[in-house]
């Protein structure tokens, strides 16, 4: 469990690197096993908040959080996103762990129909709910996305979700943001400004929306995240939506790989089946992990803010743009850089249209409306 939250934390914490990436890695070498794949998963989303709220750069889980986060660190609430994060997963934890025998219940009934419609009622939402001409942007945005996935998807790429994702959501708010003033990156005082009973309720529906996203597979976090923030009232309840669907969809993804042996993520696909009466030792691991983050999550957080403001903020999010690049190419050479450019037009191109970028989660839907 230590090395695994230790492994958590380095891809938690580093941008455009995810979990499962490092997790095939160290795989690969040899260093691998149930429980250390389980703790490295769950850190991940208690930390990944750290590369998506101070960079910009997200992964398929948090894509969505990128400029919700970005408003509140800029405002000088640094610190408030990272707990939002924090006790988001953590209550995501608790909240799961009763709904387990329901949800092992449900697992078995799953049809791919059922997915299909859900995600087509989502993609008319999306684009439905936009304002007058914006409905003819977002669906043109919708569909240039998913074409993009659809062709990237079968360019047999190492990281797909990495180029797409990393160019969709996080080069343009970098990009953008190169054109700003130097902001002071300040990270507040940490308090959540949302009363305790709101932000346990956003919790609880982000942790059963959670739990739906890994039910139907052609339903992901990010979608389940995109649903929620329709009954979101402002930065701070979506966020906490955002971050409870995040982390309550690997715990439920793990429980479906237990009862099923259906591959709901990345990283539950190096694993060994090894049966459903293993859950309850894996929900006393996920409390005992969850609670070693919650102690040093935040400190952290606070250490690496403090590293980051005393460089230029032009300075870094050149950094950052140039290490993305770089890490494209080194996953898959020209064609991933291709991709990643694509996907960076059009995520500028729903930015200067004066659309929401949830327009761009076409890169998922398209391909499972059409199949």
């Amino acid at each position: 469990m230590l090395a695994g939250i230790l492994g958590g934390t380095l891809s938690g914490i580093s941008p455009g690197i995810h979990v499962n990436t490092l997790a095939a890695f160290l795989s690969s070498v040899g260093v691998d096993g149930n429980l250390l794949l389980f703790s490295m998963g769950l850190t991940h989303t208690f930390l990944d908040v750290i590369p998506s709220a101070f960079f910009g750069v997200p992964d398929e889980g948090t894509s969505l959080s990128v400029l919700p986060a970005h408003r509140l660190v800029l405002e000088g609430r640094a610190m408030e996103v990272v707990r939002i994060a924090l006790w988001a997963s953590f209550l995501s934890v608790l909240m799961a762990a009763p709904l387990m025998t329901l949800y092992l219940f449900l697992a078995p009934l799953y049809r791919p129909d059922f997915g299909r419609l859900l995600v087509l009622l989502l993609a008319l939402t999306l684009i439905l709910t936009e304002r007058g001409w914006r409905k003819l942007f977002a669906l043109f945005v919708f569909l240039l996305s998913g074409i993009l996935g659809i062709f990237a998807f079968r360019l047999s790429l190492s990281q797909p979700y990495y180029h797409l994702f990393a160019g969709l959501f996080g080069l343009p708010v970098l990009i953008v943001a190169l054109g700003s003033k130097n902001p002071r990156l300040n990270p507040g005082d940490g308090g959540i400004k949302m009363s305790i009973k709101s932000f346990i309720g956003f919790s609880f529906l982000g942790t059963l929306l959670g739990m739906v996203a890994s039910l139907v597979p052609a339903f992901t976090a990010s979608q389940a995240a995109l649903l929620g923030s329709f009954f979101s009232q402002d930065e701070r309840s979506f966020l906490t939506i955002v971050f409870s669907v995040n982390t309550s969809n690997f715990l439920f993804s793990f429980a479906n790989f237990l009862a099923t042996g259906r591959i709901r993520n990345g990283i539950v696909a190096l694993m060994t089946p090894i049966g459903e009466e293993a859950l309850r030792f894996y929900l006393l691991a996920a409390l005992f992990v969850s609670m070693v983050v919650l102690a040093y999550g935040e400190a952290l957080a606070d250490l690496i803010l403090s590293i980051i403001s005393q460089i230029p903020y032009r300075t870094l999010n050149i950094a950052v743009v140039l290490f993305l690049l770089v890490l494209s190419y080194f996953f898959d050479g020209f064609f991933g850089l291709l991709v990643l450019t694509g996907a960076t037009l059009i995520g500028l191109l729903a930015v200067n249209l004066g659309v929401k970028r949830t327009s761009c989660m076409g890169v998922l839907m398209l391909s499972i409306i059409i199949e």
